[in-house]
């Protein structure tokens, strides 16, 4: 069965920075790692397509794997995954990677302004996802709160997560 973790995280937590430097050193030689930018363009889309969204990125990603399990770095959140219609059969695991919010307050301020992620009303949303997922804890296979960790030492706890994980299938 393939399997499909999915690395949730609001923006600028450091999901795209977490699978890149996963995917860039093998670390899990049996996956295929995407940001979900990489599969879909959300600006296609907008509220009432959102699970359309979804389920063209994971379509694309599982096409796109062939035999390899499949890491997709993305915002979403495990209620969401409910409304989706994935026609293969898949375990599907998600790993929830938070901040402090006076960190991501931070770290959104200091982006490169052409991300549009600077704005008050912006950080306040994307710190009210993430409070919304930290309150849901119980939805999530795994927690990490990188506030004061390296991204070598949150993917190493991802890694060994997965690896875990498969052992004890």
């Amino acid at each position: 069965m393939k399997k499909i973790v999915f690395i949730s995280a609001v923006s600028g937590v450091g999901k795209s920075t977490t699978c890149k430097y996963i995917k860039d050193n093998n670390l899990l030689e049996n996956y295929v790692i995407f940001d979900i930018d990489e599969l879909e363009n959300i600006n296609e889309y907008n509220r009432d397509t959102y699970n359309h969204f979804y389920n063209n990125a994971i379509k694309k990603a599982i096409e796109k794997s062939n035999d390899k399990n499949i890491i997709i770095g993305s915002c979403i959140n495990p209620n969401d995954i409910n409304n989706l219609n994935i026609l293969e059969e898949v375990d599907i695991n998600m790993i929830l990677i938070t901040c402090s919010n006076n960190e991501l307050e931070r770290r959104l301020k200091s982006r490169d302004e052409s991300r549009n992620c600077s704005s008050d009303e912006f950080i306040k949303d994307q710190i009210d996802y993430q409070n919304y997922m930290i309150n849901n804890l119980d939805m999530y296979d795994l927690h990490i709160d990188n506030t004061d960790s390296s991204t070598e030492m949150i993917s190493s706890q991802i890694v060994d997560y997965i690896k875990e994980k498969e052992k004890n299938l």
